[in-house]
């Protein structure tokens, strides 16, 4: 099962595409071609695929009064040639990720009913980032699939949205002035633009409090919630606790929240929760990989029962993710599995990840992280046996 994000119905293209298996089979070709070139640290099939005037679209200001204002009129020009079609920035950091050994891999693609549009999930996971989801919104111009947007699971909103708060806020400043003037359809736009003054002074407190007072539609809005989290955390603990607590609340089947929620609750040691969000968070993205997630937060929680299945079952499903393979071993290690320990060597030996003497050389030396295997009996005797 995937899950959609909303958007306001006026926001979306015109270009779609209708749901067959002709389009499906197109679909998964984009998405192999955007997976292989990126994996080759190519952003130019990206690029190409980028529909920069839909996204533009949702970003800058259209409307009538907008549009008859010549200051305006000039920014949004400047902001298209400054901004937009500098836009390399986001697929250049998935390249450097991945040259840092993170993946970036296609998790599946659904059928939005609503906005008549293709969806594309990847998932990227680096073991110092962790895990994170983007959700491609895909157009259908001149018979060829286009990336229209992007959603972001970490942010909990839509890339165009994201860009929107920067364009808001640096609308000039004339303008800005006269806002007031202009009733309260233009609450939102004092508004980001107060925000950003209080963080760029550090003024996080003043910031917090200005979230939390504001009134009209915007309040309930995701972004805010999430700005929220963000300024409490350069507050206190206490503080980002709560502002979690308060998403979790409003948002409690949104997939995104889910993946907030695996580190709310592992931060509270609230071992059930924790796999709770995690089964809410697999079924959400329909993503396998949430097992490997599972056993490293099962041995967290010290259930190397638990571990022991999902690392088992990641092994399977990614037989070329050593990650996994290793894990289970400095599980085994930490809890004196010395018999399950040997059998994870000889599984790397029988799945050429390794040769023998290449995991001698690794365990001999002091730079490794295992505890006990070393000066056990069991692998002396390993050692030994031709």
């Amino acid at each position: 099962m995937m899950t959609t994000f909303a958007q306001n119905i006026e926001e979306f293209s015109v270009n779609f595409a209708v749901n067959d298996t002709i389009n499906d089979a197109k679909v998964i070709a984009f998405a192999n071609t955007l997976q292989t070139s990126l994996y080759k640290l190519d952003t130019k099939f990206f690029l190409e695929s980028f529909d920069s005037e839909s996204f533009a679209d949702k970003v800058l200001m259209n409307d009538e009064e907008s549009l008859k204002n010549k200051d305006i009129q000039a920014f949004n020009e400047a902001f298209k040639n400054g901004f937009l079609k500098k836009f390399d920035i986001f697929p250049v950091k998935i390249t450097q990720s991945i040259e840092k050994k993170a993946s970036y891999d296609v998790v599946n693609y659904y059928y939005d009913e609503l906005e008549k549009k293709y969806h594309l999930l990847f998932r990227t996971y680096s073991d110092n980032d962790g895990l994170n989801y983007h959700d491609y919104q895909l157009n259908y111009v001149a018979k060829k699939f286009k990336i229209e947007d992007i959603y972001i699971y970490t942010t909990g909103e839509y890339l165009s949205d994201t860009i929107k708060q920067l364009y808001l806020i640096n609308l000039p400043k004339t303008y800005v002035d006269g806002i007031e003037e202009k009733g309260n359809r233009w609450n939102n736009i004092l508004f980001f633009y107060s925000y950003q003054k209080l963080i760029t002074q550090e003024k996080f407190k003043e910031a917090y409090d200005l979230l939390s007072n504001l009134e009209g539609d915007i309040k309930e809005q995701k972004v805010i919630y999430i700005m929220k989290i963000q300024v409490a955390s350069a507050i206190s603990e206490v503080y980002y606790m709560e502002a979690i607590d308060e998403l979790l609340k409003q948002f409690p089947n949104d997939p995104s929240t889910q993946l907030m929620a695996v580190d709310y609750y592992v931060m509270l040691k609230d071992y059930n929760a924790t796999m709770a969000a995690l089964d809410a968070l697999e079924t959400a993205t329909s993503d396998t990989f949430v097992e490997y997630m599972r056993g490293n937060l099962s041995w967290e929680f010290n259930d190397y029962e638990a571990a022991e299945k999902a690392y088992k079952a990641t092994m399977q499903e990614y037989p070329d993710f050593e990650a996994a393979r290793l894990n289970l071993l400095y599980m085994y290690d930490e809890a004196k599995m010395f018999e399950a320990c040997i059998a994870m060597l000889d599984n790397f030996i029988a799945n050429d990840f390794y040769s023998k003497q290449d995991l001698i050389n690794f365990i001999d030396t002091t730079t490794n992280e295992l505890k006990n295997i070393p000066t056990s009996e069991y692998y002396k005797e390993w050692k030994e046996k031709k």
